[in-house]
């Protein structure tokens, strides 16, 4: 069984694929990292992966606009479940003492942190990528300059091995994203279990 996320490892959208796993009851399971949305539908439609996990709507910053143009007019792509999953966002720095000037993240965590972050770094530059957890690798791999920070859940920081600056920096503190479990409508038998012997979700 493979389930292929928008975003790489220490992303929000690879928690919430695990989370439908959990709640499929399936066991033996591959987390596929495709970076963005349309990559998702693009696995998807090319059989690559049997499911995927797409970020729909946040609480504070409104619908992922990736997300809505990759699925336009896809009928046979079914919504299979949905979940809401708490997000917390944290700056990181390549090392301690770095002077920010600039955040880089996905457009969507720059949005949910957007007071916080201009209060906390007056004048900083947005930058904007395909995955929170893809700005923390740049940062790590130094394809960003040393004053760029990046905003992104605390384990992708701490994986990346870059100093955290700041933390739970989203303006919001119940601050939540609804993710979406695909798969494409393909022909099935009535109750049929899933590959694995598990019912579907």
């Amino acid at each position: 069984m493979k389930i292929g996320y928008q975003g790489i490892p220490g992303s929000n959208s690879e928690a919430a694929a695990a989370e439908f796993a959990a709640d499929g009851g399936w066991d033996d399971f591959e987390l596929v990292p495709l970076v963005n949305s349309r990559n998702v539908v693009d696995a998807l439609d090319s059989g690559r992966v049997e499911y995927g996990v797409v970020a729909v709507s946040n609480i504070t910053a409104g619908p992922v606009g990736e997300t809505s143009e990759a699925l336009a007019g896809r009928v046979d792509i079914l919504h299979v479940a949905s979940r809401t999953v708490p997000v917390h966002h944290c700056v990181f720095s390549l090392r301690e003492g770095c002077r920010i000037t600039a955040l880089s993240s996905h457009v969507q965590a720059l949005m949910q942190c957007d007071g916080n972050l201009s209060r906390l770094f007056p004048g900083a530059e947005r930058i904007e990528t395909d995955d929170t957890a893809l700005s923390a690798e740049h940062l790590a791999e130094g394809r960003y300059p040393e004053g760029v920070a990046a905003v992104c859940r605390r384990n992708a920081g701490e994986m990346f091995g870059l100093h955290l600056v700041a933390e739970n920096v989203e303006d919001n503190e119940d601050n939540m994203t609804e993710f979406h479990l695909l798969r494409m409508d393909r022909p099935r038998g009535s109750g049929e279990a899933s590959h694995d012997g598990h019912q579907e979700l």
